[in-house]
Parts: C-alpha cells; sequence; structure tokens
C-alpha cells in the first residue's frame, strides 16, 4: 500500500541538481501566435516575464513532449526533455511556413537546478508548475543558499508522484490524458494540433487507460506489457525504478484492471500490484 513507500517534501523546499532539459529559442513576431495554434495550452495573454506549459502532441492525439515556455521579451525559450530537444526543433520545424519565426537548439548555453516549492527569497531563473508541484529553475553557481536535496532519489520521488518519464520510445504510444496531463490542456481555446482527438476523448469519456503506481518484488522491466487471464494486452510499463527490497514504477493501464491493489502479470510471468491509479477528476476517481 502506499503508506509503505516514504513520500517526501510534499511542501518543503528541495534541491535536485543537474535537472535535465533542453532549450529551444523562438524568436520572430509570430512567436506567441504560433504557439497558441500548435500547443495544447492557451497562449491569449502570455506577456513577458511569464511562463507556461503547455504539450505538443500529433494530428492523432499523442504525445511529443511537456513544454514550459519562458517569455523573455526578444525571445521565448521552450524547456523540453533533454532527450526530446532536436525532434521537438524538427516538429515544431514542420509547421511554419509564412511565419516570422526563427527556431534553434541553444541547449549547449544553459543547465539548470530545479527547487521544488522555492520560497520568496530565492532568485530563480523561471518559476514552473512542475507537474502539480511550485517549482523554480536556477542556474547554478547564482544562489549560494544551502537548500537540502531530496531524501530520497528523484526518479523515486517522480514515480511516486505520478510523473512520467517522457522518454521517446514511450511518449508516442499515449495520449496526455492517459498519462494524468489534464491540466497541461486548454478545453477552452480554439483549435491546436491533436485539438480534435482531445476533445473527442474528453466530450465523450473514451479515454481508455489511466496511469498508475505499481509496486513488485520481481524484476520489472520498462516497456514490458501487462496481460490479463486471456493473455491480451492490458496496460505497458513506462518506468521503473528499485528502492531497498521491491522495484517501483509507472505503468499505463486500461481502465478496468487500474484498480488500487488489484494484482496483475507482465508478459514474462512476473507479478506487480497497483499501489495507486491516478485517475483524473473528471471520472470521479481521484
Amino acid at each position: 500500500m502506499m503508506d509503505k513507500f516514504s513520500i517526501h517534501s510534499e511542501t518543503r523546499q528541495r534541491l535536485i541538481k543537474n535537472f535535465p532539459l533542453a532549450v529551444l529559442q523562438m524568436v520572430g513576431k509570430d512567436a506567441v501566435d504560433f504557439l497558441q495554434r500548435i500547443t495544447t495550452n492557451d497562449f491569449h495573454s502570455f506577456k513577458k516575464n511569464d511562463t507556461q506549459k503547455t504539450l505538443l502532441i500529433t494530428e492523432k492525439g499523442k504525445l511529443i513532449d511537456a513544454v514550459w515556455v519562458l517569455h523573455r521579451g526578444d525571445d521565448l525559450l521552450l524547456m523540453c526533455n533533454d532527450t526530446l530537444g532536436n525532434e521537438v526543433l524538427s516538429w515544431l520545424n514542420k509547421f511554419i511556413i509564412m511565419e516570422d519565426i526563427q527556431l534553434k537548439n541553444i541547449s549547449d548555453q544553459f543547465s539548470f537546478d530545479l527547487i521544488l516549492h522555492p520560497e520568496n527569497d530565492i532568485n530563480v531563473f523561471c518559476q514552473i508548475d512542475y507537474f502539480g508541484v511550485p517549482a523554480g529553475l536556477i542556474l547554478p553557481g547564482t544562489n549560494q543558499y544551502a537548500i537540502p536535496p531530496l531524501e530520497q532519489s528523484f526518479e523515486q520521488w517522480r514515480i511516486e508522484h505520478g510523473i512520467p518519464a517522457l522518454q521517446k520510445k514511450l511518449a508516442h504510444e499515449f495520449n496526455p490524458l492517459e498519462l494524468n496531463l489534464w491540466d497541461w490542456i486548454s478545453f477552452t481555446k480554439g483549435c491546436y494540433i491533436g485539438q480534435e482527438v482531445i476533445a473527442r476523448l474528453d466530450t465523450y469519456n473514451k479515454v481508455q487507460r489511466t496511469l498508475c503506481l505499481i509496486s513488485s518484488k520481481d524484476d520489472i522491466l520498462e516497456c514490458e506489457k501487462l496481460l490479463d487471464e486471456e493473455k491480451k494486452e492490458i496496460g505497458t510499463i513506462t518506468n521503473v525504478t528499485h528502492i531497498e527490497s521491491e522495484n517501483i514504477g509507472l505503468a499505463v493501464v486500461r481502465l478496468k484492471y487500474a484498480v488500487n491493489s488489484s494484482v496483475l502479470r507482465t508478459e514474462s510471468g512476473k507479478q506487480l500490484t497497483i499501489e495507486k491509479a491516478f485517475y483524473t477528476k473528471k471520472y470521479g476517481r481521484n
């Protein structure tokens, strides 16, 4: 059960050093309007010094990456998964046709630490909503504060909080609603790439899978499929880390089987337990 895991630092300030992000620079008078038309969140009133989180998704509603956008006045910085920077750049460039926009990868110019729950006296590079947790990015060496690190590894903290690692091999398999990324989407703005699919899933309650926290005494593997008693696929393990005498991870599981305390099996016969299903509140199960 959940109480066997140590969920730390819910509201306390903690530091994660060398936080992995790729940074893209977007310049041009059409940049903000372009993001409004292409991405999932609302940039209608986006202005200098604002930070907005948003998603890039395909025409079929599959996730490409989660991105934080910082408006610096003369340019926008798009901060995305450190392994997906060039892919995000390439995807955005497909839609830049006549717009006044220049886009390039400037990841080599930046490195960041991440502060969870930053206090007012911290000089942050920018504040972000890190999947529901108030956070701030700082440039290493610019803040000489004795901020304690997380008590557990960041990977353990991330998994326990239901934050998926958006690796290329996994992100494209799922839509953002299956990964519980509802807060990254505006359901009131106009069209964007993939909007028809997301609107249909939302309007008709067609989301079929949800993110779950899992645990196992066995050596479960990332990308391994979960099967029902008839050997039909019912889910996929997305992330795994080892803690003490067991493994914990995240899996995307069909709603019928996403029940707390239920026991499932992988395609190789390993057994795991669902510790928590991160249902959206829309379905009344959060």
